[in-house]
């Protein structure tokens, strides 16, 4: 049977003695160099696992970090699409607007239109009025002559006799006419 010396056997005896170890039948200070070596291997097992483990969380952290830049890229692309499809919308619209304007425009086109003259080309001008020149004052003193008119007699009027009323006399005043107090008024 393999009878593999414990640690504390190992350290009591010389350090020169031959033991059984798993490594072979090997001097004490070998085998205490060996099993401290290996607990030293032990250790860096435990760091690789350790590493392995932070590595595969750093994964798992970079796939998570993924799926959220892959989901913000999408949720901007369907924005993207949406502002896109409305920009496409209002621009058919502007160009159906336009394309009934053109085709508006082509109508007034085709259509004769008498332009109004221009007043600035002396060809254009309508023929002016010819007037008497001599009654326009210039801006002179002058008199005026009164015009005549035809007196107004009852008897050539258009009213029949019957009709003609006689004016009425003109009522003569009554009473007197006294100056208003001054001491009213404060003179």
């Amino acid at each position: 049977m393999n009878n593999i010396p414990s640690l504390q056997e190992l350290f009591e005896g010389s350090p020169f003695d031959i033991i059984d170890t798993p490594w072979g039948h090997i001097e004490r200070w070998r085998a205490s160099t060996l099993a401290t070596g290996s607990m030293g291997a032990l250790s860096s097992v435990y760091d690789i696992v350790r590493a392995d483990a932070a590595a595969s969380q750093a994964r798992a952290d970079a796939e998570q970090a993924r799926e959220a830049l892959t989901e913000h890229l999408c949720n901007q692309v369907t924005e993207l699409s949406r502002r896109f499809d409305d920009l496409e919308a209002r621009l058919t619209a502007a160009e159906d607007k336009r394309r009934a304007d053109e085709a508006a425009q082509r109508r007034l086109d085709e259509e004769e239109i008498e332009l109004p003259p221009d007043f600035d080309r002396p060809q254009d001008l309508p023929p002016a009025k010819i007037e008497d020149e001599a009654a326009m004052p210039g801006g002179e003193l002058h008199s005026i002559v009164p015009k005549e008119e035809p007196p107004l007699d009852d008897s050539e009027g258009d009213l029949p006799p019957e009709l003609v009323e006689e004016p009425e006399p003109v009522p003569e005043p009554k009473g007197s006419v006294l100056p208003p107090p001054t001491a009213l008024f404060g003179n």
